[in-house]
């Protein structure tokens, strides 16, 4: 007896292999690089006319909406739908400008045969006149019994009345011939309690060597080492600078500070973050980040009014199953004094790639009964590209599943002819209209705003996508199984011939 064919289980099982094929289909066309249509945003770029190499600097807006840490799911495509040759550069520090400050150095005297940084350390200062001149005495028991037996041990720098920023030094020195010299600075507001600023090595290369200044700009020929102390930006006011070397002689005449009169010295790119409202814990704001790129800081506003101060930790993972990692202490505050507001700098987060934020308050804090205020700053970026083929030229960028892809992005080397360092910000600057903008899945363009998420629960979209197509094929296999059922019952038990019938 012959069995009748399911008609069921045959076109359950195309609708499956169909559905799957389908969703394959899909996955492979969001995930097309070479596809305009496949990305999260593009943004219309007005090139400069008649200029083959341009520079474009890259908006908030398509920073928000990456999903490669190298900034890989990005495109710039012409009116053809052809990518053009593009690399990837930073955008140059703006020059703050400078003022320098002249300090007199005070030859700091100890005993004879204690002589080097070693000597100084955990002893005090003071300060004398002797014969019109200002000299440092080390403040010690056996520095006042042999007061007739002493020798330069460093240099003193009054550099209390220093307003700004300092940039960098340069000393007024003249070194042994033949020696190579180490040079340390130290700052202190009591001349008790020192702490290290910066070191230098430097060498006089012949013997016959000049001594003029060293407070020019450029290096004094003959020697060897770098002049210019790199101070990074130290705030130097009301303290005392404390130079000192070893074991060889040094004259050190005085110092020339160079200041800095502007703000910090390149401006970050920033987003703000619709922040979700506090769960049940006040003390943990856990985030949901959309996109991978590095986030370089992130500046907490505390909630409400008049003075506030609450430490906080930020802590960052990559997915869920991944433990959280420690990214920066930090402490929020607002705070009003004399008509003037002062707030918290920017917590620095060193360009880390996470996609959850946990901003945890101390225990000794009452916790956020507000969402605070969330800024995202990122380091600035510009792309270089060949403005090549026909326009409307298209900043393409967001391209699902971009985590390990291969990126688009020349060597500036082999783009720009003849290269040079900073030869990429003279490039004529190309504009992208982001009030243009063409968003084709999720909300319109709201600026630069990151939109409000939770983080800590549901799915990522790639596990949700493997889970719908997991239980879509469970579910199919049950459909099958049970009209298979169905079509047995239907047909009720077989009867076994009869022997007679065999014959």
């Amino acid at each position: 007896m012959k069995s009748t064919p399911c008609p069921w289980r045959a076109l359950v099982g195309a609708a499956l292999v169909a559905a799957l094929c389908s969703a394959t289909g899909l996955a492979r066309a969001a995930a097309d690089a070479a596809h305009p249509d496949a990305y999260a945003i593009r943004i219309p770029v007005t090139p400069t006319a008649d200029a083959p190499l341009q520079r474009l600097v890259l908006p908030a807006e398509v920073l928000v909406r990456l999903q490669s840490p190298g900034l890989a799911d990005l495109r710039l495509f012409n009116g053809a739908g052809q990518p053009v040759p593009m690399a990837l550069a930073s955008v140059a520090s703006a020059r703050a400008p400078h003022d320098t400050v002249a300090l007199p150095a005070y030859p700091i005297l100890g005993a004879v045969g204690t002589a080097g940084p070693s000597a100084l350390e955990g002893l005090s200062l003071r300060i004398e006149e002797r014969q019109g001149q200002r000299v440092v005495q080390i403040e010690s028991p056996a520095a006042a019994g042999s007061a007739a037996a002493q020798a330069v041990q460093g240099a003193l720098l009054d550099a209390r009345g220093v307003q700004q920023p300092v940039v960098r030094m340069a000393l007024d020195a003249d070194l042994p011939p033949g020696q190579p010299v180490t040079l340390r600075v130290h700052a202190s507001t009591d001349l008790q309690h020192w702490r290290p600023l910066a070191e230098t090595v430097l060498y006089r290369a012949e013997a016959a060597g000049p001594t003029a200044s060293a407070a020019a700009a450029g290096a004094v020929p003959g020697r060897l080492g770098n002049e210019q102390i790199d101070l990074h930006r130290a705030d130097l006011k009301g303290h005392y600078l404390r130079v000192t070397w070893g074991p060889a002689a040094v004259t050190l005449r005085g110092a020339t500070l160079a200041t800095t009169r502007g703000p910090a010295v390149r401006e970050r790119t920033s987003a703000r973050m619709a922040v979700p409202a506090p769960g049940g814990n006040p003390r943990e704001l856990v985030l949901a980040l959309p996109f991978a790129t590095p986030v370089a800081a992130l500046v907490i506003t505390p909630p409400g009014s008049g003075n506030v101060l609450i430490p906080v930790r930020v802590l960052g993972r990559t997915h869920r199953e991944q433990p959280w990692q420690l990214l920066a202490s930090a402490v929020v505050y607002r705070m009003a004094s004399g008509g003037t507001e002062q707030v918290s700098p920017a917590v620095e987060l060193g360009g880390a790639s996470v996609r959850e934020l946990k901003i945890e308050v101390d225990a000794k804090a009452p916790g956020f009964a507000v969402a605070p205020g969330v800024t995202l700053q990122f380091e600035p970026a510009q792309l270089v590209f060949l403005a090549s083929g026909p326009g409307p030229f298209t900043l393409a960028a967001g391209l699902p599943g971009a985590g390990a892809g291969a990126s688009a992005f020349l060597p500036l080397a082999s783009l720009v002819p003849g290269y040079q360092p900073g030869h990429e910000d003279t490039l004529p600057l190309a504009l992208a209209d982001v009030g243009r903008a063409d968003i084709p899945a999720g909300p319109p363009a709201d600026g630069a705003v990151v939109p409000a998420a939770a983080g800590g629960g549901g799915l990522v979209t790639r596990t949700a996508v493997l889970w719908g197509v997991l239980l879509a094929g469970v579910a199919a296999l049950a459909l099958m199984a049970w009209l298979l059922v169905r079509q047995t019952r239907a047909a009720g038990p077989q009867v076994p011939p009869a022997p007679d019938e065999i014959a």
